[in-house]
């Protein structure tokens, strides 16, 4: 995908560098409401840097970041 045509390089950074703080974020909370939120605003940042309507559905192709209770225990 490719940013929305009508946002400089330095607002496409900016966006950018707030998806990447919401990652940062999901690695350290764990309060499943505080997650949510910060998962919806980091949908609603794709949606923008990607110009995404919200009646469509976004085929964005992340994972969240894993919950941090769980995220050191290890499937064998």
């Amino acid at each position: 995908m490719t940013p929305d045509p009508k946002f400089s390089p330095e607002q496409v950074a900016a966006i950018s560098r707030e998806i990447l703080k919401c990652q940062r974020l999901l690695r350290q909370t764990w309060e499943e409401s505080n997650r949510r939120q910060i998962l919806n605003r980091r949908a609603a940042l794709y949606r923008l840097l990607y110009a995404i309507p919200e009646t469509m559905p976004a085929a964005i192709d992340w994972q969240p970041a894993p919950h941090p209770q769980t995220a050191k225990l290890k499937t064998t």
